[in-house]
């Protein structure tokens, strides 16, 4: 655990800034939360609980942790690494060029990875901006409603900051992130920008309507997964920086892999005897990558 880290969260049942004692985060009201020896930490309450394991259950946390370790989606990651680090460069420039030649050594830049689930973009980029620059430039952080996806994650990924936590109830201080993503996950845009600096940078990703539209047309018969707006358009405090579309295709040799696949999407929910006989028969596949781009900044005061 990084000292940084009791300036960055807040207690999830108070609201009050949390210091470090031992391998706990303990508020002043004595609200207290330990580290697991992976090192992430449970922020979830109770009361934000919408079951007794919410978020994805293990089947789904280790389908998705091998097939995306296979690189169908690297192109994806790609594209967050990169903008990523074009806004952590930019920034340690505009630090450099107010305050002198050092002080970018101790400005943090950090990103909020909402909704990471096993934390496979989170682990690329911290990679990415590792290659990029001088270690220690940025501070990554993921959160995930998922226990199992955490845990997950915090074994495969030990330089990053990960929490069990709920993306509506974000436990971290105002205004402690200069960049948050959001890949396919649901949050709440007040949540997300009261988290986000001035002038910090929010980027949404969404499915396109052509995303995976081969299985959909096995499970449905037609397309099903449809892209949206990304939910910020709308919320006085952003603008649009600018927005883009990936589209890709890839193919699957094995049916293990569409199984894999179909096991981490919201298809696994709704397959019946028909699809999953279907399913089953296939040994390969070749689906649509199809995904909405959205980068936001929030406006400064």
């Amino acid at each position: 655990m990084k000292d940084s880290m009791e300036f960055i969260y807040k207690c999830p049942v108070c609201g009050q800034k949390p210091v470090k004692v031992n391998k706990s985060l303990v508020c002043p009201q004595n609200h207290s939360f330990d580290f697991s020896g992976d090192g992430y930490v449970n922020l979830l309450p109770a009361n934000q609980k919408n079951s007794k394991n919410p978020g994805d259950g293990t089947l789904m946390v280790e389908s998705r942790k091998l097939f995306l370790e296979k690189g169908f989606y690297d192109p994806l990651s790609n594209q967050i690494n990169n903008i990523a680090a074009n806004l952590l460069n930019a920034a340690v420039e505009n630090s450099t060029g107010r305050d002198g030649g050092d002080s970018n050594r101790s400005r943090r830049f950090c990103i909020l990875d909402v909704g990471c689930g096993v934390g496979f973009y989170s682990g690329k980029l911290y990679e990415a901006l590792a290659i990029a620059g001088p270690e220690g430039r940025a501070e990554i952080y993921g959160i995930d409603i998922s226990k199992p996806a955490i845990q997950k994650a915090a074994k495969n990924y030990p330089g990053i900051n990960f929490c069990v936590g709920s993306s509506f109830h974000l436990p971290y201080l105002d205004e402690s992130f200069d960049f948050i993503f959001s890949i396919f996950s649901p949050f709440e845009n007040k949540e997300m920008l009261r988290v986000l600096k001035p002038g910090g940078r929010i980027l949404v990703v969404r499915p396109g309507e052509n995303h995976l539209k081969e299985l959909a047309e096995i499970i449905y018969g037609k397309s099903g997964l449809r892209g949206k707006a990304p939910e910020l358009a709308d919320i006085t405090g952003v603008s649009l920086v600018e927005e883009s579309r990936l589209k890709y295709e890839i193919h699957l040799g094995s049916n293990e892999d569409i199984m894999n696949l179909v096991a981490m999407t919201p298809y696994y929910w709704h397959l019946n005897a028909d699809n999953k006989t279907a399913l089953a028969g296939l040994s390969e596949l070749t689906a649509s990558m199809d995904f909405q781009i959205s980068l936001f900044s929030k406006n400064s005061l």
